[in-house]
C-alpha cells in the first residue's frame, strides 16, 4: 500500500505542474488589465505603467510563471493585488465554509444516491425502478444554477421562513444555524450528483448480481440479505467510490455558482471575485487549491480500493513483489 501511495504521489507532481502552467498562461492571456483596475480608470499612463512594473506584469509570461512557481514551491502564493493579504490567508479564511458545504452535499449524495441505486436494482423493471431511473435522469440533466435559483424562489418567495436562503453562519458561531444555512446550497450542489450516483449504483449492482458466484451463493442457500449486502454490494461499490472521489473535487469547483446564488462567502465566490478584478495571485491560488484537492482525493480513492476489496491490494502488492 505504501508503494501505491508513493507512486500515485509521484504521478501527481507532473499533473499539478501541467495544470499550473495552463491555468497561469490562460489567466495572463485573458482580457483585462489588472494594473489599470488597480491604478484607476482616470490614472495617467505613467501611473499605470508603474503599477504594471510593481505587479511584475511587464515581464514575459514564462518569466512570471517561473517566479510564481519558485514562490509556490516554498508555500508562498503571493499577495492579493487589492487588499495585499497573503493568498493563503484568504483561502484559509474562506475554506471552512466551502468544506462544510461540500461535506454536507457529499453526505446527501451518499445517503440518498447509493440506497436509491440499490433499491432500484433490487426492483428491476418495476414501477419503483422506473421512478428512480426517471428521477435520476432529471436530476442529472438540471444544472446546479437552475436548482439553486429554484430553491431561492421556493424558500425566499413562495414559502419564506422555512429555511434560510441567503448568507451563511459559520459552524463555530452557531452550529445549528450553520447547518440550517447549509441545507439549501448543499442540496443544490448534490442534486445532480445524487442522480448520477443512483444510476451508477444501480447498473453496478445489476452487473454484480448477474455474476456466476452470486448465483452459486444463492444456490448454496446463502441468505439473500448476505448475498446482497456483503457479497454484491462490496464489489458494486468500487466504481461508485471512484465517481464519489471525482464528485468530491467537483463539489469544490461547482460551489462557484452555488455560493454566488446564495451569497455564501466561500472559496468558490472568492474565485469569481478575484477573476472579476483580475487579481491573478488569488485566482491562480484558488485554481491550484482545487487541483490539489482533486489529486489528493483520487489518491485517497485508490487507497480505499484496498479497504473495500482486499483482493485489489493483494494483486497490486504481488505485481510489485
Amino acid at each position: 500500500m505504501l508503494r501505491l501511495l508513493v507512486s500515485r504521489a509521484l504521478f501527481a507532481v507532473p499533473v499539478l505542474i501541467l495544470v499550473s502552467m495552463v491555468a497561469f498562461t490562460l489567466l495572463r492571456l485573458a482580457p483585462g488589465d489588472p494594473a489599470l483596475l488597480q491604478a484607476g480608470a482616470d490614472a495617467p499612463p505613467e501611473a499605470i505603467e508603474a503599477m504594471r512594473q510593481k505587479m511584475h506584469l511587464d515581464q514575459s509570461i514564462p518569466v512570471q510563471y517561473l517566479a510564481w512557481a519558485a514562490s509556490a514551491v516554498r508555500g508562498d502564493l503571493g499577495n492579493a493585488y487589492g487588499s495585499g493579504q497573503p493568498v493563503l490567508d484568504l483561502i484559509a479564511h474562506r475554506l471552512p465554509v466551502t468544506v462544510q458545504l461540500s461535506l454536507v452535499a457529499l453526505l446527501l449524495i451518499i445517503v440518498i444516491g447509493v440506497p436509491l441505486g440499490i433499491w432500484s436494482a433490487l426492483r428491476q423493471d418495476k414501477p419503483a425502478d422506473q421512478f428512480v431511473r426517471v428521477g435520476s435522469l432529471v436530476g442529472i440533466s438540471v444544472p446546479n444554477v437552475v436548482i439553486a435559483i429554484f430553491l431561492v424562489l421556493i424558500f425566499g418567495w413562495w414559502v419564506p421562513g422555512v429555511l434560510p436562503y441567503q448568507g451563511f453562519v459559520r459552524f463555530t458561531d452557531s452550529p445549528l444555524e450553520s447547518l440550517q444555512h447549509s441545507v439549501l446550497p448543499a442540496f443544490a450542489l448534490a442534486a445532480p450528483q445524487i442522480g448520477l450516483v443512483a444510476r451508477l449504483t444501480r447498473s453496478s449492482m445489476l452487473e454484480i448480481l448477474g455474476q456466476d458466484y452470486i448465483s452459486a451463493a444463492r444456490a448454496m442457500g446463502v441468505r439473500e440479505r448476505v448475498v446482497v449486502w456483503k457479497d454484491a454490494l462490496r464489489n458494486a461499490l468500487l466504481p461508485v467510490v471512484t465517481v464519489l472521489g471525482v464528485i468530491t473535487g467537483f463539489l469544490l469547483g461547482g460551489s462557484v455558482v452555488v455560493e454566488s446564488v446564495f451569497g455564501i462567502p466561500g472559496v468558490g465566490r472568492l474565485l469569481i471575485e478575484s477573476f472579476g478584478s483580475r487579481d491573478y495571485p488569488v485566482t491562480i491560488g484558488v485554481m491550484m487549491f482545487i487541483a490539489v484537492v482533486f489529486v489528493v482525493v483520487n489518491i485517497v480513492v485508490d487507497l480505499l480500493y484496498g479497504v473495500i476489496n482486499p483482493r485489489i491490494k493483494l494483486g497490486y502488492e504481488s505485481r510489485k513483489a
